[in-house]
């Protein structure tokens, strides 16, 4: 029997012709071949098609179970190194190269190493007759794990050949396709910083036999990058369904970490695409799948998510807002602007200060509720350099209204990224000095204090801030991060009750009545409070006697530009 190399017989300076080996015996060959293999990374042989005779290089045997360098009866012999589902293949191809039918043998499958992990290899070779009259297989065998083809951790093909494969049936059958499962280790990174890489090594070798054994041998698996894997279910049968597959997935990787008592304890996400193949590339294979995993882990990990058309759709809208939101931040923030909206003192209803507030005009998209802008801006960083612009442009308008109301205040709003993520001590004390602002003119409002509440660095930080004399507002308190250990811990000089909690308030006596105690124990510890949302005299009225000292909501002013807000309540200011 055997194998393969491309271009052995092909004539040219250098190279060996098919009349020069027709004129060589076998062991001349092998002679000429063993000098070829020390600059070769690939493994170089000859295969005696007549007498079933087996010449490969000795750094071959150190990869395989192989006894020598000749072996005799290799049909028989390599059985203990191809895999089992590849061998009849494999016999077949190399019996039409010897009866005459083909004169090359290309192919690529497993073999079984030294350490029984599957390695994918690619089998080339051109058949000639040797001048003792044999007909040689003469060729290479090259590992395409080496070649990032396939990986020599799990023993699946990679990336590259996905792409191929996906392509072919893609292009010629894409209704055979049942489903494309992309499929991710939860947590990974951390397992391999604190284990090791061998430990990594391990999860993926026992992660793809998982899949191996859940799916038939029809259906192709593939290792992506890191520790995703790759299913394309395009084999016909009774219909598939994918979220079974996942399932029995979880269930014998759930098994595997039993077995090792929990002490690499990792779960799997993935992302699934189902329908509509026709007209799709592999690019768009990955893309999609890339999505729909990221969407299962988004939505807390250890799940599955099946691929939604609207919801990337969705995204990719997302994507461009926050293009163009690059952009305009390049462009000196160009469409940005900063809103301000009134707050007054609950006794006097006379305009004490304003909540800065955000707002961005596209040129594409028009006006970007906050809503959507915020978030985008939060996960790609562009919050930070955004809030830097706010603080300058909002303490700049504070020092101006100032000469009109001398104990005029700003709230400006903070996102727990420039919390966590920037110099905001540097930024604040910067925009004091350049502003000429004094600092207890300055309302920081956290907006997210359920990401600061265990974190000693963010203490130490509104800690400076408060000895800087720099206020702090915890902001809608009592919609679920909010509890009473901030009124100790961050000591904010302004809580801020929510209209949602001021609507429960409205509705029942028993509400109001927590809401009383609520304001009381506020007051106690030294704290102001300020009820936001109200919007109806009759709001008004019932929750002034809850004793609030700030109010803010449509009543009094809606958030406005710069100028409209300093006509209606600082310069017709009482």
């Amino acid at each position: 029997m055997f194998f393969g190399q491309e271009n052995v017989t092909k004539t040219g300076k250098g190279r060996m012709g098919e009349r020069d080996l027709q004129n060589m015996s076998l062991e001349q060959i092998k002679s000429y071949m063993d000098v070829l293999q020390k600059s070769s990374e690939a493994y170089l042989f000859i295969l005696d098609l007549v007498s079933d005779v087996y010449m490969i290089p000795e750094k071959l045997t150190e990869r395989v179970d192989l006894p020598s360098t000749r072996i005799e009866n290799c049909t028989e012999a390599l059985k203990a190194v191809i895999h089992p589902s590849d061998y009849n293949m494999v016999v077949e191809d190399i019996t039409k190269c010897a009866s005459g039918e083909q004169t090359v043998h290309d192919l690529e499958y497993r073999w079984m190493s030294r350490d029984n992990r599957v390695m994918w290899i690619s089998c080339r070779g051109t058949v000639v007759t040797g001048a003792d009259g044999h007909k040689l297989l003469v060729g290479k065998i090259t590992e395409l794990g080496r070649k990032a083809k396939a990986d020599n951790v799990t023993g699946l093909r990679r990336e590259t050949r996905f792409r191929l494969d996906a392509e072919e049936i893609l292009r010629d059958r894409p209704e055979s396709i049942r489903y494309c499962m992309r499929i991710g280790i939860d947590n990974f990174k951390e397992i391999n910083e604190k284990d090791g890489v061998e430990a990594g090594d391990e999860i993926l070798y026992k992660m793809a036999k998982c899949i191996t054994d859940t799916v038939t041998e029809q259906v192709d698996v593939y290792r992506l990058v890191a520790d995703e894997f790759m299913i394309l279910d395009a084999v016909s049968g009774p219909e598939a369904d994918p979220k079974r597959v996942y399932k029995q997935i979880c269930s014998k990787v759930a098994a595997v970490v039993r077995e090792n008592d929990y002490s690499k304890f990792y779960t799997i996400s993935a992302g699934i695409l189902y329908e509509n193949f026709a007209g799709k590339s592999s690019d768009e294979l990955m893309r999609l799948s890339e999505f729909a995993l990221n969407e299962a882990k988004r939505n807390g990990k250890n799940q599955m998510a099946l691929f939604c058309q609207e919801d990337y759709n969705q995204y990719l809208k997302q994507l461009d807002i926050r293009k163009e939101l690059r952009r305009d931040i390049a462009n000196n923030f160009h469409g940005f602007q900063v809103y301000y909206q009134p707050i007054v003192n609950a006794e006097t209803y006379r305009v004490v200060g304003a909540e800065a507030l955000l707002r961005w005009n596209s040129e594409k998209y028009g006006n970007v509720s906050p809503a959507v802008m915020i978030p985008i801006m939060e996960e790609s960083g562009l919050i930070i350099p955004v809030g830097r612009y706010v603080l300058w442009e909002a303490a700049g308008m504070c020092k101006k209204w100032q000469a009109v109301i001398p104990e005029f205040h700003v709230n400006v709003n903070l996102s727990y990224v420039q919390v966590h993520k920037s110099d905001l001590m540097n930024d604040v004390e910067q925009c004091i000095k350049d502003v000429g602002i004094a600092p207890d003119s300055l309302v920081l409002e956290l907006t997210e204090s359920g990401y600061i509440e265990t974190d000693n660095r963010i203490q130490e930080l509104f800690r400076d801030l408060k000895e800087k004399k720099v206020n702090l507002a915890i902001d809608d308190f009592g919609t679920g991060y909010s509890n009473m250990r901030y009124l100790k811990e961050i000591e904010a000089k302004t809580i801020k009750l929510d209209r949602s909690f001021v609507l429960q308030a409205l509705q029942n006596e028993y509400d109001y009545t927590i809401i009383c105690h609520l304001i009381n124990m506020i007051h106690s510890v030294g704290s102001n409070v300020c009820m936001e949302g109200i919007e109806y005299s009759h709001e008004l009225e019932k929750m002034k006697q809850a004793g609030p000292d700030l109010i803010q909501g449509f009543l009094f002013g809606r958030p406005a530009p710069a100028e409209e807000f300093e006509e209606n309540f600082i310069t017709n200011s009482p």
